[in-house]
């Protein structure tokens, strides 16, 4: 009897042994493994972060100070230890202001504009992150073009934006500094909704017709580095719904995808989700999802109104009809691996402060905008120009306050696989900024948000329990203590594979007792890896 009971215990032992084994291999180490710190003084600006992924990060500052009528502007290259590289000081014309900025082939783009007027020239610095090698390009300006989308390929830029409320889109060859238009577009009551670059040196543009007049359509484009059309598909829209936004993927599958939010009629909120796989050769289906049909998308409310939320989704898909419900929602960022593709979603609450001027980070008033603050302000947390224009979203000059994070996850075929979601605790933002970020590597995922000196993550895997860890921000020495961490001016970005790297401006109190100076005003990076 004795030796039966034992066996039993040893039995019961070894099965939680295995269940302790399999939850240890099963859950994420979120770590932070390296940090920066650069002293900041009250009359400072903020850094400008631009990801090397795995090369590192290229920090960028206007400094104030100038030579000989030309302004001062700090560059600072860091390896993925968060070790400097290398720094140089660049001097721009004194009237130029950074519009934004790219990387990509071991070049750093930094876009600036000359003066506040749309007509003005653009001058374009390249910096080589090995040889530090300066290139300056002034691109002429022959109309006056509103610039919403900057993006870089090999030996070219394309820039999107608005002519006359008209959609345009704009190459500049920095081998010959020749500009020319892309044909096909300037077409009346069509708005650009994405200009994407393709890793094989090809972009995409993704415009949506609005004439109510005719049908709606949604038209994908592709095009070589020199603008010549290689691929259209157009995709007819059901005449109830809108579609408010897009992003496509960048043909690291075979296939182009797209996703963004619908809405029903004229609504500035969104309804859903929807996605596409492009097929210029066949007519595809456009799969629209009311938020309802997803897991965890509405679970930002109470469980009786999720309850009650899905239960109206259901009945509306019977009969065809869509969910009265509706959300002030964004996309943010598609992430394409060999598995799928994951879409990271947004739900604010909008200013009370709105600009009836309709295109999304386009104002070319200062950019330096705000009260007072001892970290400065950064209007570049999302990169000025590559900020798509959003119809669903006006010019906002006051506080947004962000609630909610949703990751989408769908298959190969575009079919929604899993969602998760993470409560971003109403972290205001000036204008609308991306907020979270995730990971999706290797059929793992984590999702992200910083909110002053703790990063929230939620990860996991799909076939396994998903977890919520907190992880506060370490320091460089033991007797340091953060006072105060700007939360309005951090974020968490990814880096590359499984590494973020978040940023944000500390007080930091040294209480060792031969500290000479007790407090300290830092700028930070960290770097964090989900292992």
């Amino acid at each position: 009897m004795t030796t039966r009971k034992t066996m039993k215990l040893i039995l019961k032992l070894f099965q939680l042994l295995l269940f302790i084994s399999a939850c240890s291999v099963a859950s994420a180490q979120i770590k932070q493994t390296a940090r920066f710190e650069r002293e900041q003084k009250n009359n400072d600006k903020e850094f400008i972060l631009v990801s090397l992924k795995e090369k590192g990060l290229v920090l960028v500052r206007d400094n104030e100070k100038y030579k000989e009528g030309k302004q001062l502007w700090e560059i600072i290259r860091l390896d993925t230890e968060l070790k400097e590289v290398w720094s140089f000081e660049l001097y721009v014309e004194n009237r130029l202001r950074i519009v934004g900025y790219e990387y990509r082939d071991d070049l750093v783009y930094l876009l600036y504009r000359e003066g506040e007027h749309e007509a003005s020239d653009l001058t374009l610095y390249t910096i080589d992150i090995d040889s530090k090698e300066l290139r300056k390009y002034v691109i002429k300006q022959e109309l006056t073009f509103r610039v919403t989308h900057f993006s870089a390929l090999s030996h070219t830029i394309a820039l999107g934006g608005y002519v006359s409320n008209e959609p345009a889109i704009l190459l500049y060859h920095l081998e010959n500094e020749v500009t020319k238009l892309v044909p096909g577009f300037f077409v009346s009551d069509t708005e650009l909704l994405d200009l994407r670059v393709n890793t094989n040196n090809t972009f995409n543009t993704l415009i949506a017709m609005r004439n109510t007049k005719q049908k709606r359509k949604l038209i994908l484009k592709t095009f070589d580095s020199q603008g010549a059309l290689l691929l259209e598909d157009e995709m007819e829209i059901d005449s109830k719904k809108v579609i408010l936004s897009g992003i496509s993927s960048t043909l690291i599958n075979d296939e182009l995808f797209i996703a963004g939010t619908w809405s029903e009629g004229n609504s500035k909120q969104a309804s859903g989700i929807y996605t596409s796989l492009i097929d210029p050769f066949s007519e595809q289906a456009i799969n629209f999802y009311d938020f309802g049909q997803f897991d965890h998308f509405l679970d930002y409310q109470s469980q009786k109104r999720v309850a009650k939320l899905k239960q109206r989704s259901l009945q509306a898909l019977k009969v065809g009809e869509v969910p009265d419900f509706k959300t002030y929602a964004i996309p943010m960022r598609l992430e394409e691996q060999p598995e799928g593709f994951a879409l990271l979603t947004e739900v604010y609450i909008p200013s009370t402060s709105l600009n009836s001027y309709p295109y999304w980070n386009n104002s070319f008033s200062s950019p330096y905008y705000g009260g007072y603050s001892p970290y400065g302000y950064n209007p570049f947390m999302n990169r000025y120009y590559t900020s798509p224009y959003q119809y669903n979203n006006n010019q906002q000059s006051g506080e947004t306050k962000m609630i909610y994070a949703s990751l989408i996850v769908f298959d190969l075929q575009g079919k929604k696989n899993y969602d998760y979601g993470l409560k971003l605790e109403d972290k205001k933002v000036g204008g609308l900024e991306q907020t979270a970020d995730f990971m999706y590597y290797k059929e793992s995922f984590a999702l992200a948000f910083k909110k002053e000196k703790e990063v929230k993550f939620l990860s996991g895997h799909p076939e396994d329990s998903v977890e919520i860890d907190t992880l506060t921000s370490e320091l460089s020495y033991p007797d340091e203590t953060v006072r105060n961490d700007s939360g309005d001016n951090s974020a968490i970005r990814l880096w590359y594979q499984n590494a973020f790297y978040s940023w944000g401006y500390q007080s930091i109190r040294d209480r060792s007792p031969n500290a000479e100076s007790p407090t300290r005003y830092v700028f930070y990076i960290n770097k964090i890896e989900v292992l």
